[in-house]
């Protein structure tokens, strides 16, 4: 599959960092997955993931159980080794089939999973409860100088998307539905998993960056993020929602007292522009979106990320580039600069190197901060929506969402 390379944009600046986005080489495999909810228990139960503390002591009193087998439940939730109920030892067989009835283990389960990177990145397929899927990233990163290890988890927060991005391969299939919390955080569990059957460490980021509009599904996010920050130990300055520009939300977002990056998906610096490349525009525009997100920086004190797919022939003129300059300065905000991957269907891709090296050294020359996002996973279609859509190729994608059996491929 065609990708870009910031690599070949030698020419430009050198002052702009170069980090790794979700995108390379692969290898595939389908592991067995776990079900997605536990063993006979319906989808509509609460979730294990989730579960208040006292909604736990309560069910544990229901069953007449003491309540200290709260401590073992819940510290069973986030063991990577630990995939089901069943395998959580320190409870005796009949408070687990007991408990297994009452509460889903988990509602996301690994369906597929494609490996690149030399085992840098993971792109996993989960399957929810109802069958449904989405998509979630793992991206391993080593320690180097001065900056520790790290291990970023990239989730989905629906079933699809309703903005309607053009060059977004998410964006094509529309909206199915959103997801839960703790369909959300079960996601990372999932991921955290993959890691540790890998030999790799634990999950220290977040990024909502995945399938779907995190702020059309904000009671999943802000729910999600309570958790995982509760449960998991995640800090929020370690979280970065991406939100292409749902304006009132992120003033709501604002005041939960989450100090959360918040990275807005610009793409163009004018109504006009952007009215084309991100539906969203047209009921927010853009003088709407830049006063909500300043707000958002004032009231939390958390510096901006501004994220710009860069598409050849589209945005990447100089002009759009003076622009998203004024628009960085004016906010204050870290500008990451994104290759767009090629998406079969459609008629855009990446710039040239010449193009980009020009539209680069502007910013820089205005003064912007600038990431380049090196392509990692292209040809394993890591963008959003694109590994969905080749299983779709490969394995049917079903009209309820489900993966039909494996397709054979043609001779020759």
């Amino acid at each position: 599959m065609p990708r870009a390379d910031p690599g070949r944009w030698r020419g430009a600046a050198r002052e702009c960092r170069r980090v790794p986005s979700y995108h390379g080489d692969v290898a595939t495999s389908d592991p067995p997955a776990p079900a997605a909810s536990g063993k006979g228990t319906p989808a509509g139960v609460p979730a294990l993931s989730t579960l208040d503390r006292d909604d736990l002591l309560r069910l544990l009193d229901d069953l007449g159980e003491p309540r200290w087998r709260a401590r073992q439940i819940e510290s069973a939730v986030w063991q990577p080794f630990i995939t089901e109920l069943a395998q959580v030892r320190q409870l005796p067989a009949r408070v687990r089939e007991r408990v297994d009835q009452r509460l889903r283990f988990t509602t996301a389960a690994v369906a597929s999973e494609v490996a690149a990177d030399r085992g840098a990145t993971f792109k996993l397929l989960c399957r929810l409860g109802d069958g449904q899927t989405v998509e979630t990233v793992a991206m391993e990163s080593r320690a180097r100088g001065t900056s520790g290890r790290r291990a970023t988890v990239c989730v989905s927060t629906q079933v699809g998307c309703a903005v309607g991005c053009p060059f977004c391969a998410t964006g094509q299939m529309g909206l199915r539905r959103s997801c839960e919390a703790a369909e959300v955080v079960d996601q990372v569990r999932a991921a955290a998993q993959v890691l540790h059957r890998h030999g790799l460490g634990p999950v220290t980021h977040l990024v909502y960056m995945g399938m779907g509009e995190p702020l059309h599904a904000y009671e999943a996010t802000v729910g999600s993020i309570r958790s995982l920050v509760r449960s998991a130990g995640i800090s929020p300055r370690r979280i970065t929602v991406s939100t292409s520009g749902v304006a009132p939300r992120i003033e709501r977002l604002a005041g939960e007292k989450l100090p959360v990056t918040l990275a807005i998906s610009l793409h163009a610096a004018t109504d006009e522009l952007r009215d084309r490349l991100v539906p969203l525009n047209r009921a927010h525009p853009l003088e709407e979106l830049l006063g909500a997100a300043g707000g958002y920086a004032e009231i939390t004190g958390r510096r901006l990320s501004l994220e710009w797919c860069l598409i050849g022939g589209v945005n990447d003129s100089l002009e759009q580039a003076a622009g998203l300059a004024r628009i960085a300065r004016r906010l204050r905000a870290h500008v990451n600069v994104i290759p767009m991957n090629r998406i079969e269907g459609s008629p855009w891709g990446p710039p040239d190197p010449a193009a980009g090296r020009a539209f680069l050294n502007r910013l820089l020359a205005a003064g912007a901060v600038v990431t380049v996002r090196d392509t990692r996973g292209g040809e394993a279609e890591a963008a959003c929506g694109q590994l969905r859509a080749a299983l779709q190729r490969r394995r049917h994608l079903l009209p309820d969402g489900t993966l039909g059996p494996p397709q054979r491929r043609a001779a020759g």
